[in-house]
């Protein structure tokens, strides 16, 4: 089965998921071309649900999924799909009696690296690119919190996959982890679509050239990080007290008040604001607490 290159990446048309009476997608509309693409939102938005939906682990209840032309309901292009899939999910379930070698190994024949050869030179590469290749021999029982979660990104990378998924691969991780977590995604080579999930706005605006924001099920916002910061001109600002009809506020190291909200005080100074005082504002505006 041919890819093809030139169709936009992943078309989603009236997605819609229930988990009894919570509705986590609805009806929700976006395309997705190559590129670094962050899906940002707080828990309970859908996230992990679009994401395990994109990457054909469940269904939704109605509407469509396209990932490079390819239809996920048809068994045969789901498995083109699973082919050129790499993924990362939430909880991904260690063997915790594998060694770190012996766990990508493992994966790496599920995802029909035959040749021992070429196995083994794959396993070599995620190991070095996550910086687990000196704990190649430790069992995973004994790997750290922020350990696993690099274990888990390399499996991920395993075969070079087009289409990368990751929920929340930063979290866990240390400041330093995740600056090496976007050297890492930064320096992919090719053009791969990569899909990852975050709360860190900052991990946003540093490596994702487009962003979509998730609330209540639904898609709020989908443009650049630069655009997204924009929906929050004039509504950011610094005083020396705290201003009450603000919709969040908080003191910063410089001793001011730094305030999101509708209308600033008379007499506060309007700052620029930041990806993250955009998504908070359009949080807020949606009624997330």
């Amino acid at each position: 089965m041919t890819l093809d290159v030139h169709t936009a990446a992943v078309q989603v048309r009236g997605l819609s998921r229930r988990y009894g009476t919570t509705r986590a997608l609805d009806n929700v509309d976006l395309t997705v071309e190559r590129g670094v693409t962050g899906l940002l939102g707080p828990n309970g938005a859908g996230k992990t649900t679009l994401l395990s939906i994109l990457a054909t682990v469940s269904e939704p209840d109605s509407g469509e999924v396209s990932v490079f032309g390819l239809d996920p309901h048809d068994k045969a292009e789901r498995v083109a799909i699973r082919r050129r899939l790499g993924y990362l999910p939430q909880e991904l379930g260690y063997h915790r009696h594998f060694t770190v070698a012996a766990f990508v190994e493992y994966v790496a024949i599920l995802k029909e690296i035959v040749d021992r050869r070429q196995r083994a030179a794959e396993v070599a590469r995620v190991l070095a690119a996550t910086g687990l290749d000196r704990y190649a021999r430790k069992r995973i029982r004994a790997l750290s919190g922020g350990m696993r979660q690099r274990l888990g990104i390399a499996q991920a990378l395993l075969g070079r996959p087009d289409l990368l998924i990751l929920d929340e691969p930063t979290a866990g991780l240390d400041p330093e982890q995740r600056l090496r977590f976007r050297e890492l995604v930064s320096s992919l080579p090719g053009d791969p679509v990569i899909m990852l999930s975050t709360h860190q706005a900052d991990d946003i605006a540093a490596i994702c050239p487009r962003v979509i924001v998730l609330l209540h099920g639904q898609v709020r916002f989908a443009g650049t990080p630069a655009e997204l910061a924009g929906t929050a001109t004039g509504h950011v600002w610094t005083a020396d007290a705290r201003d009450t009809s603000a919709h969040l506020s908080w003191r910063g190291g410089d001793n001011l008040w730094r305030h999101i909200g509708e209308q600033p005080s008379a007499g506060a100074q309007i700052v620029a604001p930041t990806v993250e005082d955009g998504y908070l504002l359009l949080s807020q505006r949606a009624g997330v607490r």
